[in-house]
């Protein structure tokens, strides 16, 4: 009697299961890439909306308290600083803002009012009027000091003398940080 081949075990995976399981890896993978760069994007929206946030809080403090409110970026983040009995001091209500981690922080600041205003350092000045000194911070994800950050990975908020903010991102943006 002949054996049929059916009841032989089966030695070796069927390209149909090869095929799923290529395309279960690659669904993983490109959700991964995917959530990756999403963090970027994430990084820097939150840290445009913390500027933001701050110098909302830093112009309604100086005119709450009527005194004048100056804030300082370093490459940890950003001090906001308070003028009493004539001297500035770090502020004890509003809280250091750190950079996020992995972000490259370009900052404009007028080096030379600080100068003429005698300031501890220079930043952006709060006045008790709710007028505020105008300014811009570009925030970059990615890249080093050999390489530039790709376009999407670049955003920049600057504000006029009234607090009104224009934020540009990623193509809207003429030249990188």
């Amino acid at each position: 009697m002949l054996k049929s081949s059916s009841n032989q075990p089966q030695k070796g995976f069927t390209l149909i299961e090869l095929m799923v399981v290529v395309v279960i890896v690659s669904v993983v993978t490109s959700i991964s890439i995917m959530s990756l760069g999403t963090s970027d994007q994430n990084k820097l929206t939150t840290q445009q909306n913390q500027l933001k946030s701050l110098l909302k809080l830093v112009r309604d403090q100086a005119t709450f308290d009527r005194k004048l409110y100056l804030v300082v970026p370093d490459e940890k983040g950003l001090t906001t600083h308070v003028f009493i009995k004539n001297q500035w001091k770090k502020s004890s209500k509003i809280e250091f803002i750190a950079w996020q981690p992995a972000l490259t922080v370009v900052w404009e600041v007028d080096e030379s009012f600080a100068q003429k205003q005698q300031l501890p350092d220079a930043g952006w000045m709060f006045w008790p009027t709710g007028d505020v000194l105008d300014g811009a911070i570009a925030f970059s994800v990615g890249g080093d000091k050999f390489t530039a950050p790709k376009k999407e990975d670049i955003a920049k908020v600057s504000w006029n003398d009234i607090l009104q903010f224009e934020t540009e991102t990623g193509s809207g943006l003429d030249d990188t940080p």
